[in-house]
C-alpha cells in the first residue's frame, strides 16, 4: 500500500503542472501520419538522424528493423531484458544477470548496444536501457561501416532516446502487476521560447518490484531531462542527461542442480536475505549539434560521457562432494566502475553531377571506453544451502565486513580493461536512372587498442595492449523494382584488435576478422500501411584463436589464429497495419551458426554459443473503431526459439544445447482520446521458461523467467 501512495503521490505532483494545448509544431519532424485517434503506429518508414543516413528503410540497401515506443506500450514493455526482441526477426535476450544489462544475440554472435548512434558497450554494460526514457530502438543486422568497423559482424542495436518534439505533449503512466511491481512515469514535453528556439523534455521513472522468486527486489529510479536549444534556423544544439540508480538483491536469480534443467521450483533462490544487496549509479551525458551550412548539407557533432558505478557484491559456489543437494556458497566483491568518451563529427550532403545524385556521409569517430573491476573472493566464509528445501537467514557475524567490499587496484582478482580508437570513413550513395538503382561506396579507416588483465596480479603488472588499423570497404546495390519493391545486396567487413603468445614464444598481433555477404527484398503493402523484409546472409568469422596443441610446443600452451565460425541464415520481418485496426509483427529466423575451422576436430560442427537455429515471433494487436466496442483492444503473442545453445561457449565438455522455448501472451486494452488501460497476461501457459549452461562439473544451471503473470498500465495524457 505505502508503494501505491508514493507513486499516486508522483503522478499527482505532476499532474498539477499540466500545461495548455499543443500550440507549437516541431521542427524536426521526420515522418508525417495522418490518422484516426485510434492509429498505431508499428511501422516506421526513416531510420533516426543519429544513424545519418538519408535513406528511406525501403531503399537502405540493409536489414535494418526500427521498434516504435507504440510496439512497447503495447507489450508493456519495460525495459530490454524484457520482450523487446521479440519483434525483430532472429534476436535473443540470452540470460545472465538480468537486473544489470541485457546480453542480445543475432546472427550466431552478442551484438553491440549503441545508444543515440553511439557505440556505448562495455563489460556487464551498459545498464538496461530503461522503456521510460526510450523513442525507438533500431537493430541494424550485420556489419555496418556507416557507423563503425571494430566489433562483431552480427550488427548491432540502436536506442534512441526521447527528444523536445517542440509541442506541448504531456503524458503519465501507472503501471501495476504480479510481484507487487508499482512503476510510476511521467513525460513532460513542452515549450520555453516559441518559435522553436528552446524546448525542453523531462522523463521521469520510479518504481519498485519483487520477483517469483524469493528474497529478491529490485528499485530503480530515472531522472532524464533533456532540451534543444535553436539559437539561428540553421543551427540546433541538444543536450540531453540521464541518471539512473539501481538497487537489487541479486544480478541474476541462478538456480543449479545435477538433476537437470528446471528440475526445481521456479520460486526457488539460492541468494540470502542476509548477503550484501548491489547499487548502481549511472550517468550519462549526450551533447549534439547540428549545423545546416547550405541547402541539405548539414554539418554534425556529437559528444556522450557515460559514467557507472557499482557497488555491491555476489554469491557462486560448487556442490558437496558428499551430497548433491548441498550447495556450498561463496561470496565475492562486486566494485566496478566503467567511464565512455564518445565523440563523432560528420559531414552529410547531395551533389549532382549531370542525372546522377550523390548522397555523401564522411566524417571522423574517437572513442575511449574503460572498465575496471574487483571480484575478489572471501575466503573465510563458507555458506551451505541445501538446493531442495533451503533455509535463510545467514549468522551476519560470519558476512564479509564493509571494508571488503572497496575497489583494489592491488587485488587478485582486478579487473582492468578498454577500448580505444579513432576512425575516418566516407560513404557515396550513388543515385541513377531516377533513384531506381543505388550503389553505395564506402571505406572506412579504423586504429584501435583493446587491452584485458584479469585476474590483475599486482599494481606494477601491465596490461597488454592490442593494437591494430584496418581498411574496411563497404560495397552495395539496392534497385527498386517498383516505388514500394526493392531489392538489395551488400558486402561489408570488421575487424577487432587481438593478441597471443604463438609456437616458441612468437608474438601474434593479427587481428580477428569479420564479413557479411547479404541479399534481400523489401516490400510496402496497401499504401505503405504495412511492410515486409525478407533476407539471407553469410557471415565469416576468421582468424579466431584457438589453442594449439602444447606437445608441439616443448609442453608450453599456445595460440593459433586459425579458427573460423560460418553463420549462414534466412530472416523475414512482417510488420503494420494489415487491414483497418489490426497491426501484427510477424517475424521468422533460421541461423546455422557453428565452427567450421579449429585445431580441435571434435569442436568442428558445434553450433555458435547463443545461437537458436529457429526463433518465430508473432505479435497481433486489433483496437475497434466504431460501434459500441469503440475504443477497446484486444492482443495476442507468442515467442517460439527451437535449436537453442546455451551462451556458456565451444570449450565446455558438455553438451550446451537447450529445449525449445514457447512463450504466450494475451491482452485486453482501451484508449479514449485522453486516457488508456491495458492488461496483459504473461506466461498464459504457465510453462517452466529458462535459458541456462552446463558447468564442466556436470551440472545444471539456469536462470527462469516469470511464470503466469499480469501487467496493468493506465496512462493519461494532458
Amino acid at each position: 500500500m505505502k508503494n501505491v501512495l508514493i507513486c499516486a503521490s508522483l503522478l499527482g505532483s505532476i499532474l498539477a503542472f499540466s500545461q495548455e494545448k499543443d500550440t507549437i509544431k516541431s521542427n524536426d519532424i521526420e515522418e508525417v501520419v495522418v490518422s484516426g485517434r485510434y492509429y498505431q503506429k508499428y511501422k516506421l518508414n526513416e531510420v533516426s538522424g543519429s544513424l545519418r543516413l538519408q535513406t528511406p528503410i525501403i531503399e537502405l540497401p540493409q536489414n535494418v528493423q526500427s521498434i516504435s515506443g507504440q510496439v512497447l506500450s503495447d507489450q508493456i514493455t519495460l525495459n530490454m531484458s524484457e520482450g523487446i526482441v521479440r519483434n525483430v526477426s532472429g534476436a535473443r535476450k540470452v540470460e545472465h544477470w538480468d537486473n544489470v544489462y541485457s546480453n542480445v544475440f543475432m546472427r550466431g554472435a552478442s551484438i553491440a548496444t549503441y545508444m543515440n548512434g553511439m557505440n556505448v558497450s562495455s563489460t556487464w554494460g551498459p545498464i538496461n536501457p530503461d522503456a521510460s526514457i526510450i523513442d525507438r530502438i533500431e537493430f541494424v543486422k550485420g556489419p555496418a561501416g556507416f557507423m563503425g568497423s571494430m566489433g562483431d559482424p552480427a550488427g548491432f542495436y540502436n536506442v534512441v532516446t526521447k527528444k523536445p518534439t517542440g509541442k506541448f505533449a504531456n503524458s503519465v503512466r501507472f503501471t501495476t502487476g504480479s510481484y507487487n511491481l508499482f512503476r510510476g512515469e511521467a513525460d513532460l514535453d513542452g515549450v520555453i521560447v516559441k518559435d522553436g528556439v528552446l524546448d525542453y523534455r523531462l522523463n521521469l521513472m520510479g518504481s519498485s518490484n519483487k520477483s517469483w522468486s524469493e528474497n529478491d527486489k529490485t528499485s530503480k529510479i530515472i531522472i532524464a531531462p533533456s532540451i534543444t536549444f535553436r539559437p539561428t534556423k540553421t543551427t540546433t544544439f541538444t543536450a540531453q542527461y540521464n541518471y539512473q540508480y539501481l538497487k537489487f538483491n541479486q544480478p541474476g536469480a541462478y538456480l543449479m542442480s545435477k538433476d537437470g534443467y528446471a528440475s526445481l521450483d521456479v520460486h526457488t533462490n539460492f541468494n540470502d536475505p542476509n548477503f550484501k544487496k548491489t547499487e548502481v549509479k549511472d550517468q550519462s551525458l549526450f551533447l549534439t549539434l547540428d549545423q545546416k551550412l547550405f541547402k541539405d548539407w548539414v554539418w554534425s557533432t556529437q559528444y556522450a560521457y557515460m559514467d557507472m558505478n557499482y557497488d555491491g557484491g555476489s554469491w557462486w559456489g560448487t556442490f558437496d562432494p558428499a551430497d548433491k543437494n548441498i550447495f556450498n556458497r561463496t561470496l565475492s566483491n562486486w566494485q566496478a566502475t566503467g567511464k565512455n568518451h564518445i565523440f563523432q563529427t560528420y559531414l552529410r550532403g547531395t551533389l549532382n553531377t549531370g542525372n546522377i545524385v550523390h548522397k555523401i556521409i564522411a566524417g571522423f569517430d574517437y572513442g575511449d571506453r574503460k572498465y575496471n573491476a574487483d571480484f575478489s573472493g572471501y575466503g573465510p566464509g563458507v555458506y551451505p544451502v541445501n538446493i531442495q528445501n533451503p533455509q535463510y537467514g545467514v549468522d551476519p557475524s560470519t558476512l564479509p565486513p564493509d571494508s571488503f567490499y572497496t575497489l583494489n587496484s592491488a587485488a587478485p582478482f582486478y579487473n582492468d580493461q578498454g577500448v580505444k580508437y579513432t576512425s575516418y570513413y566516407a560513404q557515396d550513395q550513388i543515385e541513377m536512372f531516377n533513384n531506381k538503382l543505388r550503389l553505395t561506396l564506402a571505406g572506412r579507416y579504423t586504429s584501435g587498442t583493446t587491452f584485458a588483465g584479469y585476474p590483475y596480479y599486482s599494481e606494477g603488472n601491465i596490461v597488454p595492449k592490442d593494437k591494430a588499423g584496418e581498411f574496411t570497404p563497404r560495397v552495395a546495390v539496392s534497385y527498386s523494382i517498383m516505388k514500394d519493391f526493392s531489392a538489395y545486396g551488400v558486402y561489408d567487413k570488421t575487424f577487432v584488435p587481438q593478441s597471443a603468445t604463438g609456437i616458441g614464444g612468437t608474438s601474434i598481433t593479427d587481428p580477428f576478422r569479420g564479413q557479411n555477404i547479404e541479399l534481400g527484398v523489401k516490400k510496402d503493402w496497401f499504401g505503405g500501411k504495412w511492410n515486409s523484409t525478407f533476407a539471407v546472409y553469410e557471415i565469416r568469422r576468421k582468424n579466431i584463436l584457438v589453442a594449439g596443441n602444447s606437445n608441439d610446443n616443448n609442453g608450453n600452451a599456445f595460440m593459433i589464429p586459425t579458427g573460423e565460425q560460418r553463420s549462414r541464415g534466412f530472416e523475414a520481418d512482417i510488420k503494420g497495419e494489415i487491414i483497418k485496426g489490426l497491426n501484427i509483427v510477424v517475424n521468422y529466423a533460421y541461423t546455422d551458426a557453428k565452427t567450421i575451422k579449429d585445431t580441435d576436430a571434435s569442436r568442428i560442427g558445434v553450433q555458435s554459443p547463443g545461437n537458436a537455429k529457429n526463433v518465430q515471433n508473432t505479435w497481433l494487436s486489433y483496437r475497434f473503431e466504431h460501434g459500441q466496442l469503440k475504443g477497446f483492444g484486444i492482443s495476442a503473442g507468442y515467442q517460439y526459439q527451437g535449436g537453442r545453445q546455451s551462451w556458456f561457449g565451444t570449450t565446455a565438455k558438455y553438451d550446451q544445447s537447450l529445449e525449445d522455448y514457447f512463450d504466450t501472451n494475451f491482452g485486453i486494452s482501451y484508449v479514449a482520446r485522453k486516457f488508456d488501460v491495458n492488461l496483459l497476461l504473461n506466461n498464459v501457459l504457465n510453462r517452466k521458461l529458462y535459458s541456462g549452461y552446463r558447468s564442466d562439473d556436470g551440472s545444471y544451471a539456469w536462470i527462469y523467467n516469470a511464470p503466469r503473470n499480469w501487467r496493468l498500465s493506465i496512462g493519461y495524457k494532458f
